[in-house]
């Protein structure tokens, strides 16, 4: 004969020292947990062993749920280092319960993803990109991951780094974000036009194509010099693209350590 209780020590309590366990109390009788019982199943599912679902019947565990004070059901609880740290009651929409796991579950992340991060931090902005496209091509979709990612591609592949910019990405940092569309959307723009232009628009059409080809020092040269002629030039578009530049690579970066005042001095003269 089973032993719920012991059942539950082992496969929820000790296991939880080790990895996030979900529980669901239910029972068969009850209309909503048959409701919520499936979309927990598919989070789950899609959690890709980030936490694990147990189902607990409450017909058979009376114990338990008295243990837990669970006086209605569905009762779900988040079990982390061997105790429930969070939890709900009733039915939720499943993209709510998916945002609450979000917040509720701490991330454990890859060696890959902290390796990509040092080479971000390091200016090897193609390592980083390249390690976390395995990750993301294994399914991971940490939004900070993701966020990491489209700084590292933006100025190689600005299409890919925009798209990875879903809701919950953008949410981990607006600002940061903003500038990654506000540095994407400008290396999307058309190519230098044929034909002759005027020698600044030529030089600011240079730093777009150096920055494309990871010449970000050689497109931070032409801008700030442009700027340092003409602080509006462009309607000040060419402000808002050096300043997203910079927070994108970071405040910390060699590159905008070494020009932002440049900057700062060419633009509040």
């Amino acid at each position: 004969m089973r032993n719920e209780v012991e059942d539950f020590a082992r496969d929820v309590l000790e296991k939880s020292r080790t990895i996030p366990i979900l529980v669901d109390f239910w029972a068969p009788w009850c209309g909503p947990c048959r409701i919520l019982g499936p979309v927990l199943e598919r989070l789950a599912e899609r959690a890709k062993g980030r936490w694990e679902l147990v189902k607990v019947n409450t017909e058979e565990a009376p114990e338990l749920a008295r243990e837990f004070e669970v006086y209605s059901i569905p009762d779900v609880r988040l079990f982390v280092g061997g105790k429930p740290v969070d939890g709900f009651v009733g039915v939720l929409p499943e993209s709510e319960i998916e945002k609450w796991l979000e917040k509720a579950i701490p991330i454990s992340r890859s060696a890959r993803y902290e390796k990509a991060a040092r080479f971000f931090a390091e200016g090897h902005c193609k390592e980083a990109a390249e390690l976390l496209a395995q990750e993301r091509a294994e399914g991971v979709r940490d939004p900070e991951a993701s966020l990491l990612y489209a700084r590292s591609t933006v100025c190689s592949d600005p299409k890919r780094a925009l798209e990875a910019l879903g809701s919950e990405v953008v949410a981990q940092d607006p600002p940061l974000a903003e500038a990654i569309q506000e540095l994407g959307n400008a290396l999307l723009s058309p190519v230098k036009p044929d034909g002759e232009i005027d020698s600044r628009l030529s030089r600011y059409f240079q730093g777009l194509e150096a920055l494309r080809n990871g010449r970000v020092e050689d497109a931070m040269e032409l801008w700030i010099g442009l700027l340092e002629e003409e602080r509006g030039f462009l309607g000040g578009k060419l402000v808002r693209i050096c300043r997203a530049l910079f927070q994108v690579l970071g405040w910390h970066h060699p590159l905008t350590d070494r020009y932002s005042r440049r900057f700062s001095a060419a633009v509040h003269v």
